[in-house]
């Protein structure tokens, strides 16, 4: 009896133990299989409140639902502990952006011109200071000796060994940004350096120096062997010279400022039609820019002197521009030898109306007589410091004897006036600061870039100017314009000492080495009208 009752309580427990089994299969079975998603409570927004968007609650990864009837058990397995395993993360790519502003037709924002193209539109011309006020502290200027920073070797002829004649420099930071094309430096001086004796060729040198911040700048003392300019030639070049030993090595110094104009555009098939690039006009447009660049002072310049400006009341008498003249011994020095050349020319070429009085034979000692006269004046001048002062007595003195040879003095004394003028203005502007402005202004014709004629019209001489159209002389310049860069051009003005004869000197570089500061690459042309 008990061997069944354990029987019976094993059986119970055996069948309890399969029940528990088969309960818990079914249970996993159950939480494996999806159930619906449990909608999210909104929370209401309070008055006042800013209004948010809820946020989407993240999506479960998918799981499987069903099994394959054909599966195995094998399989089954595999696939039951795949499908209690995470999905593996998959690689969306974003979205693709909303399309921005597109582009406006590339016909509506034209190339920027080529360098070549743009200089053709715009001139860098040279706006002189008038009275030449030296003090004004400007680096760029004609003649005079290089201010530059650091050390500089002045330059020569490498054939020859020969010192050049320094020109001019431009400082480049005072040089307008767009008018450097993109190419020239914005800073430091650009000096030019040329062999101005006629006929010995065409040395130059084209130095770019450098400044630096805290650099201190200085003048360049020009070499003890350094020629006279002009050579030979400079008695006919400088109005207080008569002979070659008379000459000077330094030009006459006059400060600048750079100055950037429009210049007119072409037709753009201009260069196809003629095959040069468009060449220098003064008319125009371009006198209007020239006009308004100079400043509103060219519109009421006065009249140069004449031989009625010295003339007093009676129309017989010659009297002094001014009571201070002659100011200093070298205005004594060019008067005298400006009566000088004149009774030379008159030896020459005798003319019956300078001394209609007096037979052949008189005249031509007349004339000779005031020839040694003169002579003696300036002999006696020459050997004075040039600017130093004259006593009243001793300009008296001078002007008695000047204004008595008026058959001769009163061609040559509106010249000789002006040269003396114009000298001391440059030499010593502490001097000219005597001068009555209205006497100053007489000359300044001589410096402008272009002035207001009586008759309403503008008179524009050729400008000396950089990174510009260049002047078509003889038609030879066109095919090298057609590659290079107008760097600089310089035309003859004797106010400040450029007796370049009729012509122009060219200095051309190519955009390339422009840009890599290539300087020792410039080209000169020079020719003449």
């Amino acid at each position: 009896m008990s061997a069944l009752v354990v029987i019976f309580a094993i059986f119970i427990v055996s069948a309890l133990g399969l029940v528990a089994l088969i309960w818990y299969w079914l249970r996993q079975r159950a939480l494996r299989e999806p159930r619906p998603a449990k909608p999210k409570k909104v929370k209401r927004r309070k008055a006042g409140e800013e209004a948010t968007e809820p946020e989407p609650e993240a999506e479960a990864p998918p799981q499987k639902t069903s099994r394959s009837r054909l599966i195995s058990a094998t399989s089954l397995a595999e696939a039951e502990a795949a499908n209690r395993a995470p999905m593996p993360f998959v690689h969306e790519p974003a979205p693709e952006p909303e399309p921005g502003p597109q582009p406006e037709p590339e016909a509506l924002h034209p190339a920027r011109p080529t360098p070549l193209a743009a200089a053709t539109r715009q001139a860098v011309v040279f706006r002189q200071y008038f009275p030449p006020d030296l003090g004004t502290g400007s680096r760029s200027f004609f003649g005079g000796t290089p201010l530059v920073p650091g050390t500089l070797e002045w330059p020569r002829d490498p054939d020859t060994g020969k010192a050049l004649h320094f020109i001019l420099q431009v400082d480049l930071a005072a040089v307008p940004g767009e008018a450097r094309l993109g190419l020239l430096p914005d800073s430091g001086v650009l000096a030019l350096f040329l062999d101005l004796e006629w006929g010995a060729g065409d040395a130059f040198r084209v130095v770019w120096q450098q400044g630096y911040e805290g650099m201190a700048w200085r003048e360049l003392a020009p070499p003890v062997d350094l020629k006279a300019a002009y050579g030979d030639e400079a008695a006919h070049i400088w109005p207080w010279a008569l002979t070659p030993a008379h000459g000077i090595p330094l030009l006459p110094r006059w400060p600048f400022e750079p100055v950037r104009i429009a210049v007119p555009e072409v037709p753009e098939d201009f260069a196809a039609e003629t095959g040069s690039p468009p060449s220098w006009s003064g008319g125009g447009e371009v006198a209007e820019a020239l006009l308004e660049a100079q400043g509103h002072e060219a519109a009421r310049l006065p009249e140069p002197l004449s031989p009625q400006d010295f003339l007093g009341e009676d129309g017989e008498t010659l009297i002094a521009p001014w009571p201070g003249f002659p100011q200093d011994w070298l205005a004594i020095q060019t008067a005298s030898a400006a009566l000088v050349r004149a009774a030379d020319r008159a030896l020459r070429s005798p003319r019956a109306s300078l001394y209609p009085d007096l037979d052949e034979a008189g005249r031509a000692a007349e004339i000779a007589r005031v020839r040694e006269e003169a002579q003696a004046w300036f002999d006696h001048a020459l050997g004075n410091p040039a600017l130093a002062p004259i006593a009243p007595p001793v300009r008296k003195a001078f002007w008695d004897w000047f204004a008595g040879h008026k058959p001769l003095t009163r061609l040559v004394a509106p010249g000789a006036v002006e040269a003396a003028l114009e000298t001391t203005l440059h030499a010593s502007p502490e001097v000219a600061a005597n001068f009555p402005p209205e006497i100053a202004a007489r000359v300044a014709y001589r410096h402008v870039l272009a002035q207001r004629t009586p008759e309403g019209g503008i008179h524009v001489p050729t400008p000396d100017r950089m990174l510009a159209p260049f002047s078509d002389v003889q038609g030879e310049e066109q095919e090298i314009a057609a590659t290079h860069l107008l760097l600089l051009e310089l035309s003859s003005n004797e106010g400040i000492g450029h007796h370049f004869g009729e012509g122009v000197y060219q200095f051309w570089i190519t955009p390339d080495d422009l840009a890599d500061r290539r300087f020792d690459a410039v080209v000169m042309t020079r020719a003449a009208y």
